[in-house]
């Protein structure tokens, strides 16, 4: 993801939690993460997407990520 600093963009941090499989077996989800701290997402984000933002920005931190269910943003 882009440095938005230089633009002057506002960010926020969430904390959220998720279930998640891997690439290899989408179906079989193994992980349960009770907690984690998604950083610098931007504020321009609008909270209906912010799920599905998050998703994507989780799959693509870690590629061997498959699908991601039950993910709530915690605060």
């Amino acid at each position: 993801m882009k440095d938005l600093n230089y633009l002057g963009i506002r960010k926020m941090d969430y904390r959220i939690t998720y279930e998640h499989s891997l690439v290899a077996a989408p179906n079989d989800f193994i992980v349960h993460v009770p907690s984690q701290m998604i950083c610098d997402v931007p504020v321009t984000v609008p909270r209906a997407l912010l799920p599905e933002f998050v998703a994507n920005l989780i799959r693509e931190r870690s590629p061997s990520i498959g699908r991601i269910r039950n993910l709530r943003i915690l605060s």
